[in-house]
């Protein structure tokens, strides 16, 4: 009897040390993340944004957590990986997942030889990326391939007319997409273009197609450009096999100039438009041309003038006029290559005596008081433009 209670006493012992680590499935919370799981496995499913999700857990002895790819800690984290006996609560945190790859962290929870495992997955970030955004071809045509990657069902759609000269062959697959389109010889003289949208839930992307005529060609990207009164930089896209020079129209026009030193691309011209102080709108006209092949292309610049006034002076020293205090900018151009914003109490010097005249430009520049009258002023209010 004595050695059956002795050995009795040895089974609860041994039972009473055994390991133990087990989930507590009910106390699982998260408004991150939808959880799963029984008392050995947990499954938690992120979002591509940041969140957090917890778990309840009981042990009887002292446990330890790892990771089994060392790279999940980069964006997956827990609070603690050791701890005593007892029910505690395991944090498990997620960054936002600025990738367009799906993650996957495993977490092992030990208690001696008793294992329990946290499959932690977070969604790739939605996206819709597309290579190359423009495609240039010859006359002669021939295939190119658009690659699309995304995580998102997408359908691609021609323009009307596209049709006629270009067609989908093949497309494979998803992440990366590869879409081989060809385009037939361009036996016309004129270059063709065509806009191919990618349509998704996330937007749309488009791949810009230029192919040039059977003959040597030139076009430009716009044929008319405004800028402001304060003048301003602009660009023209050439699209061409040739030769390239540029005539200015009318020739004595001095207030477009080419900035060559911004030449990036030899397909991309830059210009410069200085200031507008003559007080009305006025043109001119870019020359894109080819002498040997007798082919150009012509941008029509213009440059719009506020309403305003302008004064005659003779004075070295010139106070500008006072104005009506207004939210719209004004600006005050001296004659000289020489403006600046309105102020109240401006004053400007000239470098050399004359007669000067000044031109103030805005939205609304009246009423106006000019108080410095002087023999031989001339006051243009023609273009004034009075609040409504």
């Amino acid at each position: 009897m004595k050695r059956i209670l002795i050995s009795l006493l040895f089974v609860i012992a041994a039972t009473a040390c055994r390991p133990e680590l087990n989930f507590v499935p009910d106390q699982f919370q998260s408004r991150d993340a939808t959880i799963s799981g029984d008392e050995s496995t947990v499954s938690m499913l992120f979002s591509s944004q940041a969140g957090t999700a917890t778990l309840c857990l009981k042990t009887n002895k002292h446990w330890t957590a790892s990771f089994v790819n060392d790279r999940a800690r980069e964006w997956c984290s827990i609070p603690s990986e050791s701890g005593e006996k007892g029910t505690f609560t395991l944090a498990v945190a997620v960054t936002a997942n600025e990738t367009y790859d799906e993650r996957v962290a495993v977490i092992l929870l030990r208690c001696e030889d008793v294992q329990r495992t946290i499959v932690v997955t977070q969604k790739q970030k939605d996206a819709l990326l597309l290579s190359p955004g423009r495609v240039e071809l010859s006359h002669l045509g021939g295939s190119f391939t658009i690659e699309v990657n995304t995580n998102v069902d997408f359908t691609l759609s021609f323009p009307d007319g596209a049709y006629q000269w270009l067609r989908m062959v093949e497309t494979k697959g998803l992440i990366p997409n590869r879409i081989t389109i060809v385009a037939d010889p361009n036996t016309d003289l004129t270059p063709r273009q065509a806009l191919l949208t990618v349509n998704s839930a996330l937007g749309n992307e488009e791949v810009a197609v230029y192919q040039l005529g059977e003959e040597p060609a030139l076009i430009i990207s716009s044929r008319e450009v405004e800028v402001p009164t304060l003048g301003g930089s602009f660009e023209v896209q050439i699209t061409s096999n040739l030769d390239v020079e540029i005539e200015v129209q009318p020739a004595s026009c001095d207030w477009v100039e080419e900035v060559k030193t911004k030449m990036i691309s030899t397909n991309t011209y830059y210009f410069m438009a200085a200031p507008n102080e003559t007080g009305d709108a006025r043109d001119m006209f870019l020359v894109f041309r080819n002498a040997e092949y007798e082919l150009s292309d012509v941008l029509h610049v213009r440059q719009l003038s506020l309403p305003g006034f302008s004064f005659t002076t003779t004075r070295q020293e010139v106070r500008v006029p006072w104005l009506t205090e207004s939210n719209d900018v004004v600006w005050v151009f001296w004659g000289d290559g020489n403006y600046h914003s309105y102020a109240p109490d401006l004053v400007h010097n000239y470098a050399e005596p004359g007669l000067h005249t000044v031109q103030v430009e805005g939205k609304t520049v009246a009423p106006v008081t000019i108080s410095d009258l002087e023999d031989g002023m001339v006051i243009d209010f023609s273009r004034i433009k009075l609040p409504q």
